[in-house]
């Protein structure tokens, strides 16, 4: 008996396989194909599955459909029973009435594909075409997916061989596949081969896409390019402005950092705090704290998030410059923004204070930590070490003079 159905009460006494029988009239709910779908995905092993699926053929006034077929499908996969899958498939149309959909075939193209049975996956079209069926874009799709994270060259031939020769016109799904798949493997200059076939059949490139093609250039460190491809979308969205922003970062190239931070702003595309961060520690890098704060402020009114990470880095920046008196200022921030300071942040500040010769209040960032139930790490440890020999030689100076 399948676990968890509603009405096992009433059904308790039907075993799980019984032989063929003409369905009496039955007054009990009949339960909805999404209820024996569920039913299905919860069974353990593919018996299991199996069984429920048959359970529920015999029972009174139910019929499966395309989603109990599905679930079944899905879970045999999942056991590697493919050959069982096969012979599901081949019952389907006389037990239901209609052909197998697009998604039963796209069901078994992922489970075939997280098997690593890519020879097999390429064989699903001939196998829509067994049931006098034309294998949809979305089935191609689906299995140039699965070839692409797999092996691109492979991936590359069945787009010549399978769909371009058959016929099948991809769309911008197919090509953002492939260029994913190009870009993932450093063939660059072959994604824009396929962005430029997009626009010559008057395709509009998304902004998956051109996403794609500018972290690639970002990544291999060609920044003057995707700029120049930014301009081309039509509306750039944060991930472009974080991945533009965050190459600059790397370069050092601050003023374009800061040009594209607050073009992104103006566009109401807030950068994420990861991006935010990296231009504040840039700034705070180059001794520029006060602009590394305007940033902070710009980014918060503008409704952007800023985290400990960011403060820290903030805070960091001011220790540097040994202005921990202020950096204090901005855990007193955080702290009020529900942002909690963490072991970093503590750690900062006392080191920024034994660097000024602040030991009473390095040994009152111990104390705050302590209070707070922070536990240190070793480089608290460390930092204390740093207090105790500073505070020694204080000691020995005074005992000097007096």
């Amino acid at each position: 008996m399948p676990k968890n159905l509603q009405s096992s009460e009433t059904h308790k006494n039907i075993p799980l396989i019984i032989p063929f029988q003409s369905k009496p009239i039955s007054t009990t709910p009949v339960p909805t194909h999404d209820h024996i779908a569920h039913l299905i995905l919860e069974q353990k092993t593919a018996t299991q599955a199996l069984q429920t699926f048959r359970w529920a053929s015999d029972l009174p006034n139910f019929a499966h459909s395309q989603s109990t077929y599905r679930a079944l499908i899905h879970k045999l996969c999942t056991f590697h029973r493919f050959d069982t899958v096969h012979q599901v498939l081949d019952e389907m149309p006389g037990s239901i009435g209609s052909p197998q959909d697009e998604d039963m075939f796209i069901t078994l193209v992922r489970g075939l594909g997280r098997a690593k049975m890519i020879r097999n996956v390429i064989k699903v079209v001939d196998l829509v075409s067994k049931f006098d069926e034309t294998p949809s874009l979305k089935i191609y799709n689906s299995i140039l997916d699965v070839l692409v994270k797999e092996d691109i060259d492979l991936a590359s031939k069945f787009y010549r061989e399978k769909m371009m020769e058959s016929g099948v016109e991809g769309d911008d799904y197919t090509f953002g596949i492939l260029i994913k798949g190009l870009c993932l493997t450093n063939r660059i200059d072959e994604g824009f081969k396929h962005l430029a076939a997009m626009k010559s059949r008057g395709l509009i490139p998304n902004n998956v896409i051109y996403n794609t093609l500018l972290h690639a250039l970002c990544k291999n460190g060609k920044v003057g390019r995707p700029r120049s491809l930014m301009n081309e979308m039509r509306e750039p969205n944060e991930v472009t402005f974080n991945i533009l922003i965050s190459a600059y970062c790397r370069e050092g190239n601050v003023v374009q950092a800061l040009v594209l931070l607050e073009k992104s702003i103006g566009n109401g595309c807030v950068s994420d705090v990861i991006t935010v961060t990296k231009v504040i520690g840039i700034l705070c890098n180059g001794g520029r704290v006060t602009e590394a704060v305007e940033v902070l402020e710009r980014v918060k009114s503008s409704g952007g998030s800023v985290d400990v990470v960011a403060y820290n880095t903030l805070i960091k920046g001011f220790c540097k410059k040994r202005k921990a008196k202020i950096a204090v200022g901005y855990l007193k921030e955080m702290e009020r923004k529900g942002s909690l300071p963490n072991v970093e942040t503590y750690n900062v500040l006392t080191s920024g204070f034994c660097e000024s010769r602040m030991l009473d209040s390095a040994m009152d960032m111990f104390q705050e930590m302590k209070t707070a139930g922070i536990s240190g790490n070793f480089v608290t440890f460390d930092t204390w070490s740093m207090v105790c020999v500073l505070e020694e030689e204080r000691m020995m100076g005074l005992r000097f003079w007096n």
